[in-house]
Order: C-alpha cells, then sequence, then structure tokens
C-alpha cells in the first residue's frame, strides 16, 4: 500500500511539473484577445449585475446575473446596458459582428448604409429576450416606471405600383406619374416606440427628430414631422400613466432644440426658432404639462439679460431636482457674416503675441473654439417668472448646488491670475452668487487649493496653504475660523516633494444639516463641528495612524449629498505592506474601525457599488496574478459570490510574482520597490532585468497588468512571461533643483541593491525604460552611469534650457511651471538657477553616454515637444553613439492608435532581447528602414 502511495504521488508529481513546463510564453499575438471587465451595476432590489467582458479587439458580451435564480445569461455582442427603474427588465444595445463592420469599411461603405445596432431586452420574469432591429438610440426613466422609449430606422417601402399592362412601373414612369402630382417634402426622423415590456404594449410614432423622458417615466416629450406638401414640426408629449397624446405646438419649419422635462415629468422646456434665415435667433419656452400655452421667455430676456444676447441653441438646459428653476445659458445674439469678397491668398494670417496678453497665444488658439462658443448660466425661476443671469463676462464660470436647488450658485474666476499660469500653479477667486438676486459675493481671493460649501449652505470649508490648515467661513456672519489648529497632525500630502503649495488629502463630506465636516489626514478621519461648539474629535480613533492604514469614506448613494449618521464603509489601504481592504466605523467615533477584510489585494474605490433598496454590494479585488474579478455579496461582504472569469486562458501562459522590496538610498533614505520574477523562475542561473519606474510606484504592489500592446511603457506581465525580472524603484526628490541626481540616488542603489540580494540578478544584463518624466531621468541616467546594458526612453526632455522656455502644445501652456513649481522640481527660473537647468539637461554630458539609446518621440507631441528627442537623437548620433528614434506619425505623447501600439511593442522587445538575451539583431536596428520603404517593409 506504501509503495502505491509513493507511486500515486510522483505520478501527480510529474504532471503537475509536466503542466508547468506545458505553460507558454505570452506573446504579441495574443493581445487582442484578453479581456477587461467594464460597465458593472445593480439593480435598485440587489437581485440584478450587469456586466460587459470587453476583448481588446473583438465583440464584448454581455453577463446578467439573476440572484432569484442564481443563474447568468450572457448575450453576445450586447453594450450600454440600462437597469429598469423597477429591477424587472434589462434594455441594451447589441452591435453587429467586429468583422462585419471591418469588411464594410474596407468596402467604404457609407455611413448611413453601415450594418445597424439591435436593441436587446431582457425581461427577468419570462427569461426573455426582444429583439428591434435598426435601432438608433434608447432611453430609460430613473424612477418608478417601466416606460421607455426606443428610436428605429424604419424600413422604406419599395414602389409597388403597376403600370396599365400591369407590370412594375420603371424609374423613369414613375418619375412622369409624379411630375402629374404636386412635389411632396420630404419628411425626417426615425420611428420612435414607447414601449412597456412587461405589459407588452406598444406606441409608434413616425418622422421622429428628438425625443427625451422625464425621469419618473411619467412624461415623453418628442418632435415630430409631418405633412404632405407643406413639412409641419410638432412637439408632443405622450403620458405613459394615462397613454394619452398631446401636441403642444406646431409650425411650418419650426426648429425645435433641446427638449428638456422636470423630474416628475410635469413640466416642459425647449429652445424654438421659426426664423428660415441663415443666422438664427432662438427663444426659450416653458410649459407646465397641465396648462395649454407656453410661456415664452424671449421678452424677459430682453429686460433681464445682457442687451442684444438671447438663449443659445446648443446650452445644457435643464430643471433643478424639486422643479423650481430652469436653468439655461445665454450668449450674445448671432450676427450675420458679410459675403467674403477676397480670395485665400489675398488674405493674411498672422498670430499677434503681446506682452500684455493673459494668456500666451497658443493657449487662446487652443480655447479659441470654445470661446467662441462661450455661453453664460441662467436661471429662471418657475413661481415668480423671473430670470437671473448668474455669469457674464467677468465671471464666467458657475455651478449651481445641490442638484440646482441651493439658494446659491458658486462661481470662480481665474482671470486676474491668468499670466501667473505661466509659471505658477493655478489661483481663482470663488464667489456666491444669490440665485434669485444674482448678487455677487467674493469669499475667498487667490487661493489655490480645495473648497466646499456645505449642503445648507451656512458655511464654507477651504484649505489655506499657507498656514496649512483648513478654515470654515460662516457665510452669514462672515467669519473665518481655523477649525485644524490644535490637531497635531498634517493635512497636507506630506508625500508631495514637489516646490509648490502642497495639496490637503481631502474632504469627505458633510453630515445632515451641516452639523459636521469630515476630513481627511494621511490615515484617519476627522470629525470637526463647523459652529466650533463641539471639539474635533478623530472619527477613526487613529486607528489608521498606529497601523499605517490610510482609511477613506466610500459614499453608497451619489444621489444624496450628505452623508448618512450611521455605519460608514471606509476603504483602507496599508502604506507598508501594500494590503488593501474595508472597514466599517461609526459615526459617533466611540469605536475603532471594524475589518471586514484586509488582504494581498487591491480593492477598487470606484467599482463598489451599493443596491440602492437593499444591502446587496458589488466590488472587485485582484491582484497580479489574479484579474480583480466582480463580487457580489452583502454589506458586510458577507455570502460573496464571484460572478466574473474575465481571462480564463491566462493559465495556459507563464505568469510571475511580484514581492515588496526595500534598500537604503545613497542618501541614506530607506526606499521601497516592487521585483517581479517570473513563474517557476530557475535560482541557480542568471536572469536578465529590466528596471522601470516613474516617481513613486510601490502602492501599486497589487495592480494587475492585463497583456496589452504598449503605448509608451513596458507590459510588465508579457516581460516575466518571457523570463525577464522587472524591478520597479520607487524615487524620493529630497533635493530641490536636483530632480536627475535623486533619480540616480534611489534607482541606482536599488538596481544594485535587488543584483546583490538576488543572485539570479543577470548584473552584466540589465536594462532601463520609461516614459515622459521616466524617460527624462532615463536620459540624465545614461550621462552618469553604464551600469546598464541598454535603455529606451520614451518622450524624454533632454534639454531643460530649451524646454523651459517651450510650449505644451496640448494646452497651449508655457512649460515654465512645470520647471518652477511641478515635476521637474527645480524651483526657480532659468536666470536665477542656470547651473542647476545645465547639471539636470542630459544633452550637456551627451559625450558620457556608453548606452545604446532607443528613444520614442513622436511628431504630434503635446506634453513634450518633439525636438527634445531629436537635440538627443542628433547629439549621440554626432558622438557616433548608438541611438535610434521612433517617431509616431500624428501621434500624442502615448499612442493612441493600436497599430503603433503592436508595433512599439515588438520593437521595443527586439530591442531588449538583442542586448540582453543575445537574439539576432532586427533588420531596423542593424539597416535601418529607408523612407521611401516606409510602410512597405517592417523590419522586425
Amino acid at each position: 500500500m506504501r509503495v502505491i502511495t509513493i507511486g500515486l504521488f510522483l505520478l501527480m508529481l510529474s504532471a503537475n511539473l509536466l503542466a508547468q513546463t506545458d505553460k507558454k510564453p505570452l506573446t504579441h499575438d495574443v493581445y487582442d484577445g484578453w479581456k477587461n471587465l467594464k460597465n458593472h451595476k445593480i439593480s435598485k432590489d440587489g437581485n440584478i449585475v450587469v456586466f460587459n467582458i470587453v476583448p481588446q479587439e473583438g465583440d464584448a458580451n454581455l453577463y446578467i446575473y439573476n440572484n432569484e435564480t442564481g443563474k447568468k445569461e450572457i448575450i453576445e455582442r450586447a453594450v450600454s446596458s440600462k437597469l429598469s427603474p423597477l429591477s424587472d427588465y434589462v434594455a441594451f444595445t447589441i452591435k453587429p459582428h467586429n468583422d462585419t463592420i471591418r469588411q464594410a469599411k474596407l468596402k467604404k461603405v457609407k455611413q448611413d448604409k453601415m450594418p445597424a445596432d439591435t436593441l436587446g431586452i431582457w425581461i427577468k420574469n419570462e427569461n426573455e429576450i426582444i429583439k428591434v432591429p435598426s435601432l438608433k438610440s434608447f432611453k430609460t426613466p430613473m424612477d418608478d416606471s417601466n416606460w421607455f422609449a426606443y428610436l428605429y430606422k424604419k424600413e422604406e417601402k419599395k414602389d409597388t405600383t403597376k403600370n396599365k399592362n400591369g407590370e412594375k412601373n420603371s424609374k423613369d414612369e414613375n418619375n412622369n406619374h409624379k411630375k402629374d402630382k404636386k412635389k411632396k417634402v420630404k419628411l425626417n426622423g426615425d420611428e420612435l416606440v414607447i414601449f412597456n415590456p412587461l405589459k407588452n404594449i406598444k406606441h409608434s410614432y413616425s418622422n421622429v427628430t428628438d425625443y427625451q423622458i422625464s425621469k419618473n417615466g411619467r412624461t415623453i416629450a418628442f418632435v415630430q414631422e409631418s405633412g404632405d406638401t407643406l413639412k409641419i414640426s410638432n412637439l408632443c408629449i405622450f403620458d405613459t400613466t394615462t397613454e394619452e397624446l398631446k401636441t403642444l405646438s406646431k409650425g411650418e419649419k419650426d426648429d425645435y432644440k433641446k427638449v428638456t422635462l422636470s423630474k416628475d415629468g410635469l413640466q416642459l422646456a425647449y429652445v424654438f426658432t421659426n426664423d428660415t434665415t441663415k443666422t438664427k435667433v432662438y427663444s426659450l419656452f416653458y410649459k407646465s404639462v397641465n396648462t395649454d400655452v407656453p410661456y415664452k421667455l424671449v421678452d424677459t430676456l430682453t429686460k433681464e439679460i445682457y442687451k442684444d444676447w438671447t438663449v443659445h441653441p446648443h446650452s445644457n438646459i435643464y430643471f433643478s431636482l424639486n422643479g423650481k428653476k430652469l436653468y439655461f445659458s445665454v450668449a450674445p445674439k448671432p450676427v450675420e457674416k458679410s459675403k467674403d469678397t477676397l480670395l485665400p491668398e489675398e488674405k493674411y494670417s498672422v498670430d499677434i503675441w503681446n506682452w500684455k496678453d493673459k494668456y500666451l497665444q497658443p493657449m487662446q488658439l487652443k480655447n479659441a473654439s470654445k470661446e467662441k462658443k462661450r455661453t453664460y448660466l441662467s436661471v429662471f425661476h418657475v413661481d415668480s417668472k423671473k430670470i437671473v443671469q448668474l455669469a457674464d463676462t467677468v465671471i464666467k464660470e458657475v455651478k449651481p448646488e445641490n442638484f440646482g436647488d441651493a439658494k446659491y450658485a458658486v462661481a470662480w474666476d481665474n482671470e486676474p491670475y491668468g499670466e501667473l499660469s505661466s509659471w505658477d500653479q493655478g489661483y481663482y477667486d470663488v464667489y456666491l452668487i444669490n440665485t434669485k438676486t444674482g448678487e455677487k459675493r467674493k469669499l475667498l481671493e487667490k487661493i489655490s487649493s480645495s473648497f466646499e460649501v456645505s449642503i445648507t449652505q451656512k458655511y464654507i470649508a477651504y484649505y489655506q496653504p499657507k498656514d496649512s490648515m483648513w478654515h470654515i467661513i460662516d457665510i452669514k456672519k462672515g467669519t473665518d475660523r481655523i477649525i485644524t489648529k490644535d490637531l497635531k497632525v498634517n493635512f497636507y500630502n506630506e508625500m508631495d516633494d514637489m516646490p509648490h503649495d502642497k495639496d490637503p488629502y481631502g474632504i469627505a463630506g458633510w453630515t445632515k444639516d451641516d452639523k459636521f465636516l469630515l476630513i481627511y489626514d494621511m490615515y484617519d478621519i476627522w470629525k470637526i463641528d463647523p459652529s466650533g461648539k463641539k471639539s474635533p474629535i478623530n472619527l477613526t480613533l487613529g486607528f489608521g495612524r498606529k497601523n499605517n492604514i490610510s482609511f477613506r469614506y466610500k459614499k453608497l448613494n451619489e444621489d444624496v449629498k450628505y452623508i448618512d449618521e450611521s455605519e460608514l464603509l471606509l476603504t483602507a489601504f496599508n502604506n507598508k505592506n501594500k494590503q488593501g481592504g474595508l472597514y466599517t466605523v461609526n459615526i459617533n467615533g466611540k469605536a475603532e474601525p471594524v475589518k471586514l477584510v484586509m488582504e494581498d489585494a487591491s480593492y477598487s474605490y470606484k467599482a463598489i457599488i451599493k443596491a440602492e433598496n437593499s444591502d446587496k454590494l458589488l466590488w472587485r479585488k485582484g491582484d497580479f496574478q489574479n484579474y480583480p474579478e466582480l463580487y457580489y455579496g452583502d454589506l458586510n461582504l458577507s455570502n460573496a459570490k464571484k460572478l466574473s472569469e474575465t481571462n480564463p486562458q491566462q493559465k495556459e501562459y507563464r505568469w510571475g510574482t511580484v514581492q515588496l522590496v526595500d534598500w537604503i538610498t545613497g542618501d541614506g533614505e530607506k526606499m521601497q520597490g516592487k521585483l517581479y520574477l517570473p513563474e517557476n523562475l530557475d535560482k541557480t542561473k542568471k536572469h536578465p532585468m529590466l528596471v522601470y519606474f516613474y516617481e513613486r510606484s510601490s502602492d501599486g504592489l497589487n495592480d494587475h497588468y492585463v497583456p496589452q500592446p504598449n503605448w509608451s511603457i513596458i507590459n510588465i506581465s508579457y516581460c516575466v512571461s518571457n523570463g525577464y525580472i522587472v524591478f520597479v524603484p520607487d524615487i524620493s526628490y529630497h533635493k530641490e533643483g536636483f530632480p536627475g541626481e535623486c533619480a540616480y540616488s534611489a534607482i541606482v542603489t536599488g538596481t544594485l541593491a535587488m543584483a546583490q540580494k538576488y543572485p539570479f540578478i543577470d548584473k552584466d544584463n540589465m536594462a532601463l525604460q520609461g516614459q515622459s518624466w521616466g524617460g527624462y531621468q532615463i536620459a540624465y541616467l545614461v550621462t552618469r552611469t553604464n551600469l546598464y546594458k541598454c535603455a529606451m526612453a520614451g518622450a524624454p526632455v533632454s534639454n531643460m534650457t530649451s524646454a523651459y522656455g517651450g510650449m505644451r502644445w496640448g494646452s497651449g501652456m508655457s512649460r515654465m511651471f512645470q520647471y518652477e513649481k511641478t515635476q521637474s522640481r527645480i524651483g526657480g527660473t532659468l536666470w536665477n538657477k542656470t547651473i542647476e537647468y545645465i547639471e539636470n539637461s542630459p544633452v550637456f554630458f551627451a559625450p558620457k553616454i556608453e548606452t545604446p539609446l532607443l528613444i520614442m518621440h513622436n511628431d504630434n507631441d503635446g506634453a513634450v515637444p518633439w525636438y527634445q528627442g531629436i537635440e538627443l537623437f542628433t547629439c549621440m548620433r554626432r558622438l557616433n553613439k548608438p541611438v535610434w528614434m521612433l517617431v509616431y506619425n500624428k501621434e500624442e505623447h502615448n499612442l493612441m492608435k493600436r497599430a503603433n501600439r503592436k508595433d512599439l511593442s515588438v520593437r521595443t522587445m527586439q530591442f531588449f532581447d538583442y542586448y540582453l538575451k543575445g537574439e539576432k539583431i532586427p533588420e531596423w536596428m542593424d539597416k535601418g528602414i529607408p523612407a521611401h520603404k516606409k510602410g512597405e517593409i517592417h523590419g522586425y
């Protein structure tokens, strides 16, 4: 019996080893089939869960989980799902096969002839799917109704008229026939169906051009064209409670836009004109659905709004949540342009840069289109019929509070500090605007950090970098009081090592009736009485600081503005060992947080969703080896079920492991980093190592990396699967003005520490890779050390002296702010810190470079100017040093086009494989690709 047992053991061991050796390394051709989980939602009663699993290239699937039956439905190619408010059905769009779309594009099929979407409706109780072809769109309510509406393209009927011989008329005969009749107008629009899928009741209306549904599903408003020889536009409303249709207005050539309904469906607003000129002027109308005559706001507009201004047809028009206010935007009336009589060659084109401009010309040009279309928020008070203009040409940015119901709107103005934005951080003034009177009151001046108005608008809380304190302004009294003065902790980001004012950790929110404000420090949550009558208390009782855990409040109902005064759900992150999890804490702060889970996993803060009317919860968790799957359970995480298996094919491929590592830098700092090791690492052999970095990355110890083509950085999963060790060190920039030196101190000492601690790291075959700020640090490092056999730098700044005065073309901003105040960390101007700019610029030390360098810098990079890569390339080329540069045409800072990403993935790894593994040099590296052969040969 003992012999049989040993035999079985050896057989099992042999099978296990065989299974491990049968695993394949990841290759570049597997990317398309690797998937991601997206768009997870839960019904209000908590019994239905939907989510998509989407391949990188191909057709997505929709998964519907029914908790009552425990069954899971899979609908192929379904996306854009909507759960019914009463949890009875799921509506979704079914896309055509990806390959069908591709073939149509190859055939250059016109857009209106492309394969159409299909509407799908899954009905829970019947477990069946209704399908409607040729879908244009569908809209569902948010509350209280099973009615919804969809628009589809109705197939045109073919002409079946016959001539006197009983044959079908020819095209010419039909044309002759038409000449005898008045010409019919062509009607626009598609078929609108108002549908209750549970009762199987449908109401159809043809030639609909626009439609809206109220949030409670009671009212559906739509614009319909009708007529025979004269086109008429009709504005209609359908009442789902009575199933009755009303036509509100009709007229020849009428133009309706921005049809809007209040939440209860009892009020309607729209923008309208019957102007037939090219430059149209619109009017705004308001109507209660129970009255016959719409209220025209145009007369009031001329009195209450700037002279010669009117409602803008493309502005966002919406009712406040309680329906008592209607928000809309106005702008100067459009003016008919005079006819252009000049030829293109007779016109000049010039940008005039003026030193007095608040914003540089490139920034102005970037925002020119937005400024031409700028609108200014106004409000119509339904009861008093009064209009108030809230925004104007001075204070342009206005945001209504509390879903539009609040007395005050918040406004901010950065215009006075526009010039400073070129070299300093952003500043702005904060105003409160009385929505009834339009009175503007400046509350804060030249602030650069967070502020938040309380729910009842008694207070405004803001952080003041000058004293590193949170303040409370009593809006009625006008008093300003420090609320964190006697608390012996820091409320600013202690890890921020840039030379600018530090941002705070932030606010969790306000409790009901503004009784308390919850504020974060690095670890814990503080409960503060804004009135000052009660002393602040540490809500989490210092448990976070004692255990190196950062707690953050997770709001479970986004429709409720305040924090419920009961048990709070907290996300938790251990800053030392990088574990993640969830806790609960009582709002009274009399007991330590209670752990629900804390483990070596990543819990996505945004992925946690609670059912509105039950204690069912959705969450996602994962780690480097396990994709972050979707879980379903109770609020305390009990009865947990894993609902997804996103990439089952992963078990067929070699993967790897990750561990947290630490070392002491050359400056005596203790640093952390991540070390990724290949699966079944043979520790008796030497393995090449890639060193990737940006700033601090160790907090992402449990991040999962889906194999995908490279937009600018290495894919760690691919690298370890193919035998590479990957080291990701944290970097501390503790010396202002010396970012390159700080990077050198952390990265080189970290690399040497890893090589010394782990003998299986091949010290003779190590390389660097990074993008943007990481690319700069690589360019600097190769001027200081020959430790690395090769390096790949994406979009590197190579010359800080020329980059300082350059532009970020993506935003039109000067690059000065980056060097003086933010990431580049020089902390001064080019003329008062000239030596630092030179010492941190790799091009000045190019003769010292001996490391072969691959650069990627794209010709439409809006963040780091393309010429920075060119400067480094041409310097190294002039010095006869091995250097290559990949320039992807019309690409931004990071690659967006998938074909380019795939190409970069191949070339990057070929570069490393040649230098670190001794594989054959590819043609593009050896001989290059002549410009006249571009696109014809890959050179792989």
